[in-house]
């Protein structure tokens, strides 16, 4: 078997909760022969191993090679099945595509009307929870039954002209829907390779950009918008201001987004992962444009959905759920400049990630570590956030934004700098220097500080203070920048200054900085 169909089913026996396996087991032991059920013993004893051995389970079982094999790759099947049949109660789309297999086998015995009857149930559900590719699979369906076989239904005045017409508008429909989302996806990965425009010359040219991936078409502008092609469209519009550092209009379309979600109620429902996504969305723009009433408002709405018990989140919603809940309650926290009730929250994700309580992603828990070491140095607790910040840098390289490892490295020379290890912080501000050189993500703000601190360590104390000084004076500066002081929120060196600014002299202009 492909060890790769074997990290498979490890991974899926693994993420399997108390009530999926119960129930494997009780769908597993419907089929009978004890022959048929050896792949019940495979998963149980997959399920005890603490790490994978096939060796050892393999001689467990007293299985040879072959055997084995495909025994592992049918016990991934039967896995799937039963979780199929527990979450078709759930997920719409596989109830839909159950009851457009019940039509296909009454097809094929030659009950049309049967089918026809199944399909047109079927159709109201795809079209009341939005399941436009459903919704048009079952009219292609409903058109052949009809084009192949004289039914019934043709007693229906003008029955293939609607079934045509409404195969044509449904086409168009996905169609447009699927080069909406293209343009989203489009916009999104502009911004993930090139970041913010930094230049007259770079807005023009993201300006044409935008205008050259517009998709309207004059043959299908009578087709009524749907719901996804809605969301995609501000999903876009939000991106494209957010290149552009237009983060009252990127706000704007987010709560947009997040509007039609209400408006669609159902849709929360269908799809709770996009939705919690908009509304933490929303409390991200509302971090960077300081409103922290717009901030406690959608955050309490996202807390509120993830702790609705009406709703049958899986696990991968809970997951989503549960890291956009705490970054957003950081962003709050910083935006109140509540440093101390930050560092306490840091200390209780802490506890649960150590337990195993809260899952994120690798690269989500470096943007955590991060967070809590802010909180520890606006506080003072540098060793704390040196600790955080190790972890961080000592992650496998290539997981974590450029952003996000320009701070990290920052904020660990100012750590150590407080602390007098000045040898630590000229070694790491050479490295540090060169990934600002290379960095679009690279902002003056940090430029000037790295100069500042490698001036600072070649001072005697008495002398530093005009470095402070100069260095307060070119942020001030520097601010009303919008990427600066976006730079500035998630690495607030002022903060830092004001320990030292208010005791120093009146410098010379900043213009070394230059």
């Amino acid at each position: 078997m492909p060890k790769q169909i074997k990290d498979q089913l490890w991974r899926l026996i693994k993420s399997l909760n108390k009530s999926e396996k119960r129930n494997f087991k009780l769908y597993a032991n419907r089929l009978g022969a004890a022959s048929e059920r050896k792949f019940v013993s495979l998963f149980k004893a997959m399920d005890r191993a603490a790490s994978e051995d096939d060796g050892a389970i393999r001689e467990k079982l007293q299985l040879s090679a072959a055997g084995y094999s495909n025994l592992k790759r049918h016990l991934y099947q039967e896995v799937l099945t039963s979780l199929r049949l527990i979450h078709i109660t759930k997920e719409v789309d596989i109830e839909l595509r159950e009851q457009i297999d019940f039509s296909r086998i009454l097809y094929g015995k030659g009950l049309y009307l049967d089918a026809l009857r199944v399909l047109e149930r079927a159709k109201h559900r795809a079209i009341d929870h939005n399941q436009d590719l459903l919704h048009l699979e079952i009219v292609e369906f409903q058109k052949l039954i009809e084009a192949r076989h004289v039914t019934l239904s043709r007693q229906i005045v003008n029955k293939m002209d609607l079934l045509l017409n409404e195969s044509a508008m449904k086409s168009y429909s996905i169609l447009n829907t699927s080069e909406l989302l293209n343009m989203n996806i489009q916009v999104h990965g502009r911004y993930i390779e090139r970041g913010h425009v930094r230049s007259e010359e770079e807005r023009e040219e993201n300006d044409r950009f935008w205008s050259e991936i517009q998709t309207v078409r004059i043959d299908r502008e009578t087709v009524t918008s749907t719901f996804h092609q809605k969301i995609n469209r501000f999903q876009a519009a939000m991106w494209y201001h957010y290149i552009e550092l237009n983060f009252a209009e990127s706000q704007q379309a987010a709560e947009n987004a997040s509007t039609l979600f209400t408006i669609s109620r159902q849709m929360t429902v269908k799809d709770p992962d996009l939705y919690v996504r908009c509304l933490y969305y929303v409390t991200v723009f509302a971090y960077l444009n300081e409103e922290p009433k717009t901030m406690r408002r959608y955050r309490s709405r996202l807390g509120a959905f993830m702790d609705d018990e009406k709703i049958r989140f899986n696990e991968n919603s809970r997951r989503i759920g549960a890291v956009y809940r705490k970054l957003s309650r950081y962003n709050e926290l910083f935006l109140l400049k509540d440093y101390a009730a930050a560092y306490d929250f840091s200390r209780r994700i802490a506890e649960d990630y150590a337990s195993g309580a809260f899952k994120p992603a690798r690269h989500r828990w470096g943007l955590f570590l991060y967070k809590s070491a802010a909180a520890a140095f606006l506080l003072g607790k540098y060793d704390d956030a040196i600790d955080d910040l190790n972890e961080v840098i000592n992650m496998k390289t290539g997981i974590h934004r450029q952003d996000l490892m320009i701070n990290t490295r920052l904020l660990h020379a100012l750590c150590n700098y407080e602390l007098g290890h000045h040898s630590l912080v000229a070694y790491h501000l050479t490295s540090l220097s060169r990934l600002l050189r290379k960095s679009r993500e690279a902002a003056e703000v940090h430029r000037a500080t790295v100069l500042t601190l490698q001036r600072l360590i070649s001072l005697p104390v008495a002398e530093r203070g005009p470095q402070y000084l100069r260095l307060s004076q070119e942020v001030d500066r520097l601010k009303s920048d919008p990427f600066e002081a976006k730079a500035l929120m998630y690495l607030d060196v002022t903060h830092w200054l004001a320990g030292y600014t208010h005791f120093t002299a009146p410098a010379a202009a900043p213009s070394s900085f230059k």
